[in-house]
C-alpha cells in the first residue's frame, strides 16, 4: 500500500533540500509573506528563497496535480503574483513525482527544469539551465521549424553555429554568435557573398542641386536615418521581428543620430525611365555612377549590401528566420543578436522592391573626426545630422565615376557643358575630351 506524503512533510522536505543545495547566503522560509517595494501589495508563498536577506524566489507546491491542466487555468495568476511583488524567480512543484517548473522575470511561461538546473540557475543568479552544445543549437533553431529559405542558405547559416563562434552568458541567459560570424549570417541573408561582382559599381539618383553641392563643396554627404523620406523604413524590420516600433528613448535617439545612409542601386538600372520617374525628380535630376572600393567595407564603420525585400504583405522569409531565432526560448536560454542594430537597416517592405537598393551604412564612432553638421530637413521637417566625407577621401568607399543629366533637366545641354567645366576646375571626377565625366541621358522621348 502506497504512503501518501502530507503537505506539511512535503514542504519541510523541499525546504531542507533547497537549503542544502543552495548553501551559504541563502535562506528558505515557509509561508513567507513578500511585500512589493511600494508596500501595498503582499503575497504569501508556500516557500520563499532569500539571498542575503532579500526575497528572490516564490515557490508554490500543489501536490497531486496534472501540471498542463493546472497551468492552462492558473498560469497567469501564478505569474501575476510573482510580478506584483517583484520577485525574480518562481518555482512550481506538483504531481506525484514533484515535477518542477521554473519561471524567470520577463518570461510569460513556466519552463520544465530539473531540480539541479533550478538550483544552478539561482546560485549563479542565472536564468537558465545547462548550456546547449552547438549541435543542440543548430537542431533547436533549424531542426523542427519549416524552412522558408533555400536549403543552401540554411545550411550555410547552420555551419556558422560552431564551438568557436558561439558565446554564452548564464547571468543573462543568452547566447550569441561572435561578431564576424553574425555579420556572415546577415551577409548570407542579404546575398552579399553571391552579389560581390554586381556591387562593385553602383548608381544613385538624386537632384540637380545635390550634384551641384557635391561639386562645389568637394564632399559626399550622408544623412542620418532621421532624414528618411519614409519613416516606416526605420522601424519595418523591428516591427516584423517583434523588437518594437520606432522608439524615442535617449539610447535610440543617439543610435539614430550616429547611423548614416546613402541609398544606391544596381548599375544595370542607370538611366532607365522608371527610375527617373520614381527617384530622379521626374527626369529633372541626375544619375551618379560610383566605383566601389570593397576593401574599405570593413563591417566596423562602413556596411554595404543589397537590401532584402519582402515578397508580399507580412511575408519576408529572411526576417521570418530572424524572428524564429530571436524568439526561441528553451530551458531558460535565449539567442541574442548583438549586431541587429546595424543589419536591421538592410530590410524593407515588398512595396519598395523596384528600387533594387544597395545601401551604404555608416556607423559613426564616438571618437570619429568626420565633419558633422545639422540641417532642417526640408522633406520631413525634422532637425537632422549629416556627415560629410571629402570626395578624394581614401577611406570613403564610393568613388565618383560619372554623371548622367536627366532627360527632362532644364537646359540639359548647357548643364552638361557647365558641370564638365566645373569638374575640370574642381577635379572631382576623372575626365578627358574622349570620355567626359558628365553626359546627357540617352532617353529622348520622355513624357
Amino acid at each position: 500500500m502506497s504512503h501518501r506524503v502530507s503537505y506539511e512533510d512535503a514542504i519541510y522536505a523541499l525546504k531542507s533540500n533547497l537549503e542544502k543545495a543552495l548553501g551559504d547566503n541563502y535562506e528558505v522560509e515557509i509561508k513567507k509573506e513578500v511585500t512589493a517595494a511600494y508596500g501595498y501589495v503582499k503575497e504569501i508563498f508556500d516557500l520563499v528563497i532569500l539571498y542575503n536577506g532579500d526575497a528572490i524566489c516564490g515557490v508554490d507546491y500543489k501536490g497531486d496535480l496534472f501540471p498542463q491542466i493546472y497551468f492552462s487555468r492558473f498560469k497567469d495568476h501564478l505569474i501575476s503574483r510573482l510580478q506584483k511583488v517583484g520577485l525574480k524567480y518562481g518555482i512550481f512543484y506538483c504531481g506525484e513525482k514533484n515535477d518542477s517548473f521554473f519561471w524567470v522575470r520577463g518570461n510569460y511561461e513556466y519552463k520544465p527544469f530539473s531540480f539541479n538546473n533550478i538550483v544552478e540557475s539561482i546560485k549563479g543568479n542565472q536564468a537558465c539551465g545547462i548550456r546547449f552544445t552547438p549541435d543542440d543549437v543548430r537542431d533547436k533553431l533549424f531542426g523542427e521549424k519549416p524552412q522558408k529559405l533555400s536549403i543552401e542558405k540554411v545550411n550555410s547559416i547552420r555551419a556558422l553555429f560552431t564551438e568557436d563562434n558561439l558565446e554564452y552568458d548564464e547571468k543573462t541567459a543568452s547566447m550569441w554568435l561572435k561578431t564576424d560570424a553574425e555579420d556572415e549570417l546577415f551577409k548570407i541573408l542579404l546575398k552579399q557573398k553571391e552579389d560581390t561582382e554586381s556591387i562593385k559599381s553602383v548608381c544613385r539618383y538624386t537632384s540637380l542641386s545635390s550634384l551641384f553641392l557635391i561639386m562645389r563643396e568637394g564632399s559626399q554627404v550622408m544623412c542620418s536615418i532621421t532624414c528618411m523620406n519614409d519613416k516606416g523604413e526605420t522601424s519595418y524590420a523591428d516591427k516584423y521581428v517583434g523588437y518594437g516600433a520606432y522608439a524615442t528613448s535617449s539610447d535610440t535617439i543617439k543610435e539614430n543620430n550616429d547611423c548614416f545612409v546613402l541609398s544606391c542601386c544596381n548599375k544595370e538600372i542607370a538611366d532607365t525611365l522608371t527610375m527617373w520617374r520614381l527617384y530622379g525628380n521626374d527626369g529633372k535630376g541626375v544619375c551618379i555612377e560610383y566605383d566601389v572600393d570593397l576593401s574599405i567595407i570593413d563591417n566596423n564603420e562602413f556596411f554595404f549590401a543589397p537590401i532584402s525585400y519582402g515578397t508580399k504583405k507580412n511575408i519576408h522569409s529572411e526576417l521570418d528566420l530572424i524572428r524564429d531565432i530571436r524568439h526561441w526560448n528553451e530551458n531558460g536560454w535565449r539567442f541574442a543578436l548583438k549586431r541587429w542594430f546595424i543589419w536591421k537597416h538592410f530590410f524593407k517592405s515588398y512595396l519598395f522592391k523596384e528600387e533594387q537598393e544597395i545601401r551604404l551604412l555608416y556607423i559613426r564612432a564616438s571618437d570619429s573626426s568626420e565633419g558633422m553638421e545639422w540641417i532642417m530637413d526640408s522633406t520631413n521637417g525634422i532637425a537632422s545630422r549629416i556627415c560629410k566625407f571629402p570626395i578624394n577621401e581614401k577611406n570613403f568607399p564610393l568613388k565618383l565615376k560619372k554623371v548622367i543629366i536627366g532627360p527632362k533637366c532644364p537646359e540639359q545641354g548647357s548643364n552638361v557643358d557647365q558641370f564638365n567645366f566645373m569638374n575640370n576646375q574642381q577635379k572631382i571626377m576623372p575626365n578627358n575630351l574622349m570620355t567626359p565625366a558628365v553626359t546627357r541621358s540617352s532617353i529622348e522621348d520622355y513624357r
